[in-house]
């Protein structure tokens, strides 16, 4: 039966950065059929690519990209064995010239324990990946091209764009802060307690939010879109925490086979979400 993960009792946990760029994917199999219209569409495509601009690529990337006209996505259809009734559908995006593999889904099954059906409007990414090495297309994978200059003017142009909670889902937000970090709810207005959250993603369902005075890092993560009332209704939203006095590294090889740190990139780019593009509450 398929189940929502229980919003977790928080402290600084155990934990990797989701969708990180470097993990290896759980095992898959390509689908034979063709890939979504959705995920081939060159707006969704862009929205991607937006993502990864404010969270995974750096300054070697785009240098790297120096003299290249057209930008080739590679987008296939995925297929694992789901539980009876799950009719999530998975693709993935490869990004070649930057040896990149993103994983999306669109979630539709049902929680019976529940009764609460579990769909995402459009397909979120679950999993970034670095390969080592310059990837090989897929047979089945159908290629996109787009215009490299023209996607780098709209990544320029929309880097400042952002769409932030609402009142009902910072309300929620706020509560989930309180009960699992012990907070003080007296000290939400009048400075004791500073968060700063960052913008939504179009493309994932996550959230994050900076602790100032605490100093801790924090990612809200589910299947279910984050403005659905039955994730908040059943709690069923993972909640993940860095302790960034503690938890940030030069290089996760500093930590081998542990995936409680993150790096001072990973870390600066969250910071940069949270309190450059974000707001303060």
């Amino acid at each position: 039966m398929k189940r929502l993960c229980w919003l977790l009792l928080i402290f600084v946990l155990a934990a990797h950065w989701p969708a990180q760029a470097g993990e290896t994917p759980s095992a898959v199999f390509a689908a034979p059929s063709s890939p979504p219209a959705e995920v081939l569409a060159e707006t969704y495509l862009y929205d991607i690519m937006g993502h990864l601009y404010r969270w995974y690529l750096d300054e070697s990337d785009i240098e790297g990209l120096a003299g290249i006209r057209q930008f080739p996505f590679w987008v296939r259809r995925l297929t694992v064995e789901l539980d009876p009734g799950d009719r999530s559908q998975l693709a993935e995006i490869v990004l070649p010239l930057l040896n990149l593999a993103v994983r999306v889904k669109k979630a539709d099954y049902t929680i019976e324990d529940w009764g609460v059906a579990v769909t995402s409007k459009t397909f979120r990414i679950i999993n970034v990946a670095r390969m080592s090495e310059p990837p090989a297309q897929a047979a089945e994978a159908v290629e996109v091209t787009v215009e490299l200059a023209q996607m780098k003017d709209y990544l320029f142009a929309t880097r400042e764009r952002a769409q932030y909670p609402d009142d009902v889902l910072r309300a929620h937000l706020r509560a989930a802060l309180l009960a699992n970090f012990q907070l003080e709810p007296d000290k939400a207005n009048v400075g004791g307690h500073i968060v700063h959250v960052a913008p939504l993603s179009p493309v994932a369902n996550e959230l994050w939010a900076f602790v100032e005075d605490k100093k801790l890092l924090v990612r809200f993560a589910a299947d279910l879109d984050l403005d659905n009332p039955a994730l908040w209704e059943h709690q069923a939203i993972a909640i993940r925490t860095y302790d960034l006095l503690r938890q940030t590294v030069v290089s996760l090889h500093e930590m081998p086979g542990s995936n409680e740190f993150l790096t001072r990139d990973q870390v600066g780019r969250a910071l940069f979400n949270c309190i450059l593009l974000g707001r303060k509450y």
